[in-house]
């Protein structure tokens, strides 16, 4: 899919921090099992600003919105000073008194897979279908955006923002958790989502909810996804095996690109935000031509973030990124030199 020229990008989801836990041992935890974990020294941060925090630090500059709400508390206040660092524009987050901003407690394992959870009883929580329609009615009807629904805000609001998208020609773009997958295949959510980021085990509950016997195969799960939308993207990511990309009639395996992970979470929205700032800045989802793609790129860039201790790496840039290709040999593509990092080079 090209892409073609985006006035904004608006997005609604959690918004809030947590801790990470680190656990010894490979051993799934069970329902009833109490089990040491290393506290891990690290920042945590909820899905949509993560995400977005790539879009506006690598992609184009154009707005980028936020709709959300936190707490009136110091980790409220904290996040959107750090969003507004990153030149995200808060004006559409709201502060909920009594309520506090949302916190999760995330998980990891040696082998890197992991989870969290979160609260379900926060200021995120209290975000409403008016939010979305306060910031349309804002925003000419002319401009055209590329439109981010993550978890972590109740599920109607976010398929009302899709909604909205839809009917003004945007560009959605969503994520879902395990546990909101049946909402979404029995509201039929991706009949209008155009690009959807998901990991491994929430690719098995989409085939699980599709009835399919086989819960294993993502390109079986593409197609089952196709039924809904024929022209949907779908973005797999396999933790330390890579990612998958399907669309278009195309499929891809996207090897990883190895690093020692301090911490893993955080590097799938990191893949999903780096495709959609480079998507942003024109660049195909389905063009190896004369070298490594838009799945490449993202491969880079989650492979610098596991070996960061906090779900965001701040310190990943335009240029971090290519001395960190120049160093592994990694030839990108002729348009991702020339549109995303603004350079050119003779091949």
């Amino acid at each position: 899919m090209k892409s073609k020229k985006f006035d904004y990008v608006v997005g609604t989801g959690g918004i809030g921090t947590g801790i990470l836990f680190k656990f010894q041992e490979n051993t799934t935890l069970g329902r009833d099992e109490s089990r040491f974990a290393k506290l891990a020294d690290a920042k945590d941060y909820c899905k949509l600003h993560i995400i977005l925090h790539y879009v506006a630090t690598l992609g184009p500059d154009i707005p980028i919105y936020t709709i959300g709400k936190v707490g009136n508390d110091d980790a409220g206040n904290n996040i959107i000073k750090m969003m507004k660092q990153a030149r995200i524009n808060t004006d559409y987050i709201g502060v909920v008194e009594d309520v506090p901003t949302l916190y999760s407690v995330c998980f990891t394992y040696p082998d890197s897979d992991g989870g969290n959870i979160t609260a379900c009883n926060s200021a995120s929580n209290q975000v409403e279908k008016k939010d979305i329609d306060n910031f349309f009615e804002k925003i000419s009807d002319e401009n055209v955006g590329l439109v981010l629904a993550a978890p972590e805000v109740p599920l109607e609001v976010r398929e009302h923002l899709l909604l909205c998208g839809r009917k003004r020609g945007c560009f959605n773009t969503a994520s879902f958790t395990s546990s909101e997958v049946p909402f979404c295949v029995d509201r039929e959510m991706l009949r209008y989502i155009d690009f959807l980021s998901i990991n491994k085990d929430e690719m098995r509950t989409f085939m699980q909810e599709f009835g399919c016997k086989n819960i294993q195969d993502p390109y079986e799960c593409y197609l089952q996804m196709r039924k809904f939308n024929p022209h949907i993207i779908v973005v797999i990511t396999w933790g330390k095996e890579g990612a998958f990309v399907f669309g278009e009639g195309q499929k891809m395996k996207v090897p990883a690109i190895w690093k020692k992970a301090v911490n893993s979470a955080g590097a799938g929205d990191c893949y999903m935000g780096t495709m959609i700032a480079a998507f942003l800045k024109g660049i195909p989802i389905f063009d190896n031509s004369d070298g490594v793609g838009i799945a490449g790129l993202a491969a880079l860039a989650s492979s610098i973030k596991v070996e960061c201790k906090d779900t965001i790496d701040t310190q990943i840039t335009l240029e971090r990124l290519l001395l960190c290709a120049d160093a592994l040999g990694i030839q990108f593509t002729r348009k991702i030199y020339h549109n995303f990092f603004g350079i050119e080079r003779v091949y």
